[in-house]
């Protein structure tokens, strides 16, 4: 550490460098005014860091003017010399910032990002944070996780990436590891209340999650990490950074990750490889066009979710099969129930200063998935089958068949969910200073998506493998060359929002307000290609949406806020059509569903002091025609459905709290309670004031990150108290803990190689044995007021995996 003392004495002034080693090797701060008889350690005052800076930071003096003879201390300490962007300046460890949004804010930044495993997904970064419950299905976040936050799900969360919605727009759903890779985000934000006014969302009733990348380094570089672990893990990433280009303003990087690994229980592997880049140009006085993309392709396992009796019976054990086997058995052979797609994402964020007190931010963005969750199927060639609604009398060509003993012949096909998808459009938004207290802003969301959606099938050879793991070659077709097909829906759906509004700030900007109202028209246009009752599908929806939000600064340390917001949630398409999985239907489109619509309200505190950051939240909801998604049975996760829970009530506090270094430790904890009722009975069953499903009441975590610049290591530890899967409460998930770890170190630098590091990670690091989520919902599990029960399906959560990364810059 450097420590700098400045010693101003009349006229006379001198510098003295002074060398030495301190606990707070991490700690930027200065002396407010002079502070006789203590040790130095304690005499400081911390300053609030940026998080996306490369620049370092400046002292910062306050206080009287000094007199002669008087001393000022000023204590500034360099942030670590690290590969990957990690400070040791972040509070908490990187799990905590100060806030200053009219909302409930929480932010992890790359202090805790770097330090977890490269494999985890952006879901599992923000696990710790209050009121997120995340249920993962193996150790390297590749599987997709469920996320909820205050009870709500990811269906009902807004998710933008670099200013793009980033959720299929048709179920909602999404695989964030689709993404960029840990080693190039920069910061992951869930604003936990409500989605804003600019949000481009049809379903932000449960928050916002955003995340956004690195931005390329003004130095051309790179860093390189290898990393290798339990079940066969092992990882290949590296990125190169060009530097500004010449004297153009122009930066980039591009950056190319690979990893393989086997399934943690039963049989099986993965498969992915993923690029990821970023430009910036910058220019004049806050100027900024960025073009960033990213490309993956995957080969995923899948996980068979488990009944409760299943879980008691079976265990971790209950997972697909080794061997094939010809016939019924044979469905749940690991190869047939796999998840292959491709993603492409785009988008250009710009921000452009028009005049002094005019700017304008434009984000056009472009989406295109394709693959599939599969399954096997094994059919007879004339019996059983069905197009739609209509009976097939017509023998089927079955390829790799065998005689059935009766004249006719079986075979096992690869039933195959398959969705492609395009989607585009942009978020237009102009801010226009018209005083001194007034900015009003007005902007425009365009969306446009073709979404086609299929379940058809194809040949298996005999020995369980399948001809296209996509499903997409020598289908199964009647003997007139039509689809054999379970599902064949195509969905364009349009949205157009505008939204308008006035920031206004008073008494030197101390107090901010801010009040708008967006207006969200929805056009869904289907049609279903299946015989029977059902062709063409048309939904509609209008939906203004008046929000208002303030904050008061009363000094740097304290601060208050308050917001009212409304939002919605347009049906999931699925929702909307007749589905048959069988003998005609078995689930009925619903085309007059009418949209979920929420308001919240919140009222918290915040405090930024010198070593504390921390905040605290009441909030409240009131919901009508509560959706709430869940996974159709038999179809391995890939179809969901809606279910209409009425009215719904929801109050809780949350807190959060992180400290800046102090003798290189930046502990972090968060906690939340949470009521949710049913407001009424839904579908015959006395549901009304039930606890709401998948609304734990307790949740709550502890972060320690001690970290001297040399060595680190951390440790988290995070409770989730029971969740109910039924709306008669009469199944849940029993409350659980779960605890992760890693240990470090960086090295000096050799020839090109920039300080090389070493670092171990623990998932689930005591092994516990639990179900980490609800994948679906049911009224109620056991037979209730004439209404049979059904059973919920669970996720199992994954056991101890260990990984070593190794990494360094050059």
């Amino acid at each position: 550490m450097l420590v700098s003392i400045k010693i101003m004495a009349g006229l006379r002034s001198y510098v003295c460098l002074l060398s030495c080693t301190s606990a707070f090797l991490s700690v930027h701060a200065y002396a407010q005014k002079p502070i006789k008889n203590l040790p130095m350690r304690h005499a400081y005052r911390a300053s609030s860091v940026p998080t996306r800076s490369d620049k370092p930071v400046q002292p910062v003096l306050t206080g009287a003017a000094m007199k002669p003879a008087e001393e000022k201390i000023i204590v500034t300490l360099r942030r670590h010399r690290s590969a990957d962007g990690v400070t040791g300046l972040q509070p908490g460890g990187g799990l905590i910032k100060p806030e200053t949004a009219p909302k409930s804010v929480s932010t992890v930044s790359r202090d805790f990002i770097q330090k977890q495993s490269p494999a985890q997904n952006p879901l599992q970064l923000v696990q710790l944070l209050p009121g997120i419950v995340v249920g993962s299905a193996d150790p390297f976040g590749v599987t997709g996780s469920t996320i909820s936050l205050r009870g709500l799900d990811q269906s009902e969360m807004a998710i933008t990436w670099e200013g793009a919605p980033a959720t299929d727009v048709g179920i909602y759903t999404i695989d964030t590891s689709e993404f960029a890779s840990n080693e190039d985000l920069e910061d992951m934000s869930v604003q936990q209340g409500s989605s804003n006014l600019d949000t481009p969302t049809i379903n932000g009733s449960g928050g916002l999650l955003s995340f956004h990348d690195r931005d390329p380094s003004h130095k051309n570089g790179g860093l390189v990490t290898l990393g290798y672990g339990s079940f066969n893990y092992h990882r290949e990433f590296v990125r190169f950074d060009t530097g500004e280009i010449g004297h153009s303003g122009v930066r980039a990087y591009i950056s190319y990750a690979n990893q393989q690994d086997d399934a943690w229980r039963g049989p099986g592997h993965d498969r992915i490889w993923n690029m990821d880049w970023k430009a910036v140009k910058e220019w004049g006085d806050d100027n900024r066009v960025t073009f960033v993309g990213a490309y993956r392709d995957s080969i995923e396992n899948t996980w068979p979710s488990t009944t409760m009796a299943d879980w008691k019976t079976y265990g971790r054990n209950f997972t697909w099969d080794r061997k094939y086997v010809f016939g019924p058995e044979g469905q749940n052979y690991w190869r047939l129930n796999r998840n292959p797609y491709d993603n492409l994402l785009l988008s250009a964020p710009s921000h452009i200063t028009l005049t002094n007190h005019w700017k304008l931010d434009v984000t056009p963005y472009f989406w295109h998935g394709y693959g599939n969750s599969s399954t096997g199927a094994f059919i007879n060639n004339t019996n059983g089958n069905f197009l739609g609604t209509e009976s097939i009398t017509q023998s089927l060509h079955l390829p790799y068949a065998q005689p059935a003993g009766d004249g006719t012949t079986n075979a096992m096909t690869l039933m195959a969910f398959q969705n492609d998808q395009y989607r585009g459009g942009f978020t237009a938004k102009t801010d226009y200073r018209i005083s001194r207290h007034h900015d009003v802003y007005l902007g425009w969301w365009f969306d446009y998506s073709n979404d086609h959606d299929s379940v058809i099938l194809s040949p298996v050879t005999l020995n369980g493998n399948p001809i296209s793991i996509f499903g997409e070659t020598d289908n199964i077709k009647l003997s007139n060359g039509q689809l054999l097909a379970n599902q064949n829906i195509s969905t364009i759906t349009t949205v157009n929002a505008l939204f308008a509004g006035d920031r206004a700030t008073y008494f030197d900007g101390k107090l901010m307000v801010d009040a708008g109202l967006k207006v969200a028209m929805v056009n869904r246009n289907g049609t279903n290609e299946l015989p029977g009752p059902q062709y063409k599908v048309v939904l509609n929806n209008f939906q203004p949406l008046p929000a208002l939000s303030a904050r008061y600064q009363f000094s740097k340390e304290h601060q208050i806020f308050a917001s009212v917001a409304t939002n919605f949630r347009s049906p999931a398409t699925p929702t909307l059509y007749n589905a048959y999985y069988g003998h005609g239907i078995s689930v009925q489109g619903i085309t007059n569903i009418k949209d979920e619509y929420s308001i919240s309200e919140e009222i918290g505190y915040r405090y930024n002091g010198p070593l504390l950051v921390a905040s605290a939240t009441y909030f409240h909801y009131n919901f009508t025609n509560r959706q709430i998604q869940s996974v159709i049975s038999g179809t391995n996760g890939a179809e969901t459905v809606d279910i209409n829970a009425g009215g719904q009530t929801s109050d809780g506090v949350s807190i959060e709290a992180g400290t800046r270094p102090f003798w290189h430790f930046r502990p972090y904890v968060s906690g939340q309670y949470l009521h949710a009722t049913i407001d009424n009975n839904i579908a015959g069953l006395p549901t009304s004031g039930k606890t709401a499903v998948r609304s734990p009441r307790w949740t709550g975590a502890l972060g320690i990150d001690w970290d001297n610049g040399m060595f680190f290591w951390n440790y988290s530890i995070r409770y989730v108290s029971r969740q109910y899967s039924t709306f008669m409460n009469d199944e849940y998930i029993p409350g659980y803990y779960d605890m992760n770890a890693s240990v470090g170190a960086r090295m000096p630098g050799y020839g090109p190689m920039k300080s090389p590091t070493i670092q171990l990670n623990f998932i689930n690091l005591t092994n516990n044995n639990y179900l980490s989520g609800v994948q679906s919902v049911t009224t109620n599990a056991v037979t209730a007021h004439g209404v049979q029960g059904t059973a919920p399906d669970y996720l199992i959560a994954p056991g101890l995996a260990i990984v070593a990364t190794l990494k360094a810059g050059f």
